[in-house]
This record gives structure tokens, C-alpha cells and sequence, in this order.
């Protein structure tokens, strides 16, 4: 999966570049529509900058492009690694110049450098580098976990992971949706093992990014669900998975992600819950001028996603038909899948082909009226309940779409 990711984003890359005489300038890649990060990984690793031969121009977006997929989904341990390698001390100045490659994640890099000039540090280790990643999680789960946390906050945590691998698979736009390993791994890195268990064991093996904002949820597991005919009981669920674990043994669900690890590391299957306890004791043992001050922003979050309308847009996407038009339309109205499922369920029969085929003739329509008179035969014809849930959800999407059209038709005759 992440080699043939791997292998893809190189040719798209390499299609957007030309090799005059076989090699290119520093100037030709900094003015390209390269992504950031990438133009940024060539600066860094080539202090010189002299032409490149196109050969070595590949084997270094190939490191790039690796680094990066590493770093993306484990952040904590490609930092250390990264760092510090198999030493447990560095140079200040090694240290500041290696953190240049982390474009992402923005609340970890400056932490550590206010931490080191806070402390005004000469040498760093990778326990006090620990350190400080480790009082990040803490903050960053205490956001997403506390009173005052929002689904803003939990978006804002995987947005970036969903973002970077949109085209993974068969992704939509609209629907994002990755692995359930990859979120497991990445939530393992951070030691919020809470949340790792939950995306253990949901139900799929690919998880939507709406869903994986309830998962992080702490309130999803504790708040009492209204019964509708969509439930299924805890034995009917509980059958389900483990037919499902008979079928996809765990061997074959780590085969992707150890492709992106070195040969010699297994995929950590449980890592010990962040402990308070040991991270203040980490600090006691510091040098008195190093657990001086160590500081978390409040507003713990970077703007990460600066590259994405970069990342997205490098590449010109082809055209749409007009039936992936009316499908995208859809996709869009509809994104949040549980209400989808259920709408077509009750409504549809189940039939999602059915469920289509209708919003596309209602899509069609000239006016919110004209929509009323075929969703009340609908109704009427197939004897669904006008107040149920899922009609009322139905209806009011389509209202606001018809409604948002209207206004902003208005405002262009102004």
C-alpha cells in the first residue's frame, strides 16, 4: 500500500519537473509546483546547491517522500530517531538544523526549540526531547478529552493524517478514509491508548474521518444511544466480529505497515499509557537549568495544513462528467455516513442505487417547490412516516441546498 503510495507520488512529482541535459537547478525546483515540504527536504539535505543529476534528483525524492510517510504517521518516534539515532546526546546546533526537515506538526517542533532556549541548552538528550513530546500529548489529550474539548480539537488532531494519504486508495474528497492500522499505529505514537483500543476494535477495517472524530470522543462510549431499527444487539455485533477476525487474520492486517518500517523493528502492539508519575520523575532528574521552564502554548496547534491547497491542487485534475458531478453533489449533501446508511435503509430499501437515482432527479430541479411535490409523492407512494427521523434528515439537507442555490442566485442578479 505505502510502497505503490510511495511509487505513484514519485512519477506524479517527476511529471511536473523537466531535466534539461538530464540534471536540474535549485532555482528550476524552487520555483516548481512541487509541494513545500518536498522543495523544503531537497534544501536541507543538499547544503550545496549546484545541479543535480536526474538519478540522484530520484533517490533523494525517494528519501524524501519516505521520511515523510514515517514521520506523518509516527511522529514521536521519527523525531527521536531522527535526532538522535543510536546516541542519546547532541549538539544544540545539530539539533536545530535537523528539526528544519519537520514540516508538519508544528506543536512539537517549537516546543523543543523554546525549550532549548528557554533553558538556553548547549547539548540536548533524547530524554529531555521525551520529555517535552511526552508534556505535548499530555496537553493535546487533555483538549481532546477534557470538558472544554470540542470536535474542532478532534478533527484537528487526524485532519492532517487523512490529508496527506486523500488519495491513499479510492478516497473521495468528501469522504476521507484510511486504514484503521495506520490510525492505531499513529494514535500509539501519542500513548493515547485509550483511543488506540477504540479504533481496535471498531468494526471496520477502513474508518471514515467523521467516524474516527467520534471515536477520539470520549462522550461516545459513555453516553446512552436512542434504540432505533438500526441498532443490533451486543451478541448480534459481537458474532459479526469475529466472523470477520476469522476471515482477516492479524498477520495479514500488519503486512502494510511494516512495509514503512525498518526490517529489524516490530509494529508496536501496546505501548504503556503516558504516566505522569514517570514523567515527573524524568524532570527531577534533569539539570537544575533545564526543568526551569518547560512551556505548552495553549493553543497547541500549528497551521499544518498550510501545504494542503498546494499538495491537493499540484497536480490538474481531469475534468468531471456530468455524472460524477451529480455523484460528487451527492457525496457532498450526504458526508456524514451514519445518517446516509440509515436514510437509505429506511427510505430506500435498503438500495443505494435507488437512494441515487431519486436525489438525482430531485438535484434536477428547478426550485424548493418543485422538490416538495416529489419528495410528498415519494413519501405518499411508498407510505414513509413525514416525521421519522431519517425524513426529516433527508428534507433538510435538500432544503438547505435549494436554499443556499436561491440566495446565492439573488445575490449575483444584485
Amino acid at each position: 500500500m505505502f510502497q505503490d503510495f510511495a511509487k505513484r507520488k514519485l512519477v506524479d512529482y517527476l511529471n511536473l519537473l523537466e531535466f534539461p541535459e538530464n540534471k536540474i537547478t535549485f532555482q528550476q525546483l524552487r520555483h516548481s509546483t512541487l509541494p513545500p515540504f518536498i522543495i523544503s527536504f531537497f534544501d536541507y539535505y543538499i547544503p550545496k546547491k549546484i545541479p543535480i543529476e536526474r538519478t540522484e534528483f530520484e533517490e533523494i525524492l525517494r528519501k524524501g517522500l519516505i521520511f515523510n510517510i514515517n514521520y506523518i504517521i509516527r511522529p514521536k518516534y521519527s523525531i527521536l530517531k531522527f535526532l538522535f539515532g543510536k546516541v542519546e546526546t547532541r549538539p544544540v546546533e545539530f539539533i536545530r538544523e535537523r528539526l528544519k526537515y519537520f514540516q508538519f506538526y508544528g506543536y512539537y517542533t517549537m516546543q523543543i526549540v523554546d525549550f532549548i532556549e528557554l533553558n538556553s541548552l548547549e547539548f540536548v538528550t533524547i530524554y529531555q526531547i521525551e520529555l517535552v513530546i511526552n508534556e505535548v500529548n499530555k496537553k493535546i489529550y487533555e483538549e481532546i478529552n477534557g470538558t472544554g474539548g470540542n470536535d474542532s480539537h478532534r478533527f484537528n488532531l487526524v485532519k492532517l493524517l487523512y490529508y496527506f494519504f486523500h488519495d491513499l486508495g479510492d478516497n473521495n474528497p468528501i469522504n476521507l478514509k484510511l486504514p484503521k492500522k495506520i490510525l492505531s499505529v499513529y494514535f500509539a505514537d501519542k500513548g493515547f491508548i485509550e483511543i488506540k483500543k477504540r479504533v481496535d476494535n471498531f468494526f471496520s477495517d477502513e474508518i471514515f474521518i467523521q467516524e474516527v472524530v467520534e471515536l477520539i470522543n470520549p462522550e461516545t462510549k459513555r453516553s446512552p444511544k436512542a434504540k432505533s431499527d438500526v441498532d443490533v444487539s451486543e451478541e448480534k455485533l459481537k458474532e459479526i466480529i469475529d466472523k470477520a477476525k476469522g476471515y482477516i487474520s492479524k498477520e495479514s492486517l500488519n503486512k502494510e505497515v511494516e512495509k514503512i518500517l525498518p526490517p529489524d523493528e516490530k509494529i508496536p502492539e501496546e505501548i504503556k499509557t503516558v504516566s505522569i508519575k514517570e514523567l515527573r520523575q524524568q524532570a527531577s532528574n534533569l539539570p537544575d537549568l533545564d526543568k526551569r521552564k518547560l512551556v505548552i502554548d495553549e493553543d497547541i496547534y500549528s497551521d499544518d495544513l498550510l501545504f494542503v491547497s498546494q499538495f491537493n491542487d499540484f497536480i490538474s485534475p481531469p475534468p468531471l462528467t456530468d455524472e460524477e458531478k451529480r455523484e460528487k453533489l451527492i457525496n457532498e449533501l450526504f458526508c456524514e455516513e451514519t445518517y446516509r446508511k440509515r436514510i437509505i435503509k429506511k427510505l430506500f430499501s435498503k438500495e443505494e442505487k435507488n437512494f441515487k437515482e431519486f436525489l438525482e432527479n430531485l438535484l434536477v430541479q428547478n426550485n424548493w417547490s418543485d422538490v416538495t411535490m416529489l419528495l410528498e409523492k415519494y413519501f405518499n407512494d411508498n407510505k414513509i412516516d413525514y416525521y421519522c427521523e431519517e425524513a426529516v434528515k433527508l428534507v433538510d439537507v435538500l432544503q438547505s441546498h435549494f436554499t443556499d442555490n436561491a440566495i446565492n442566485e439573488n445575490s449575483k442578479a444584485v
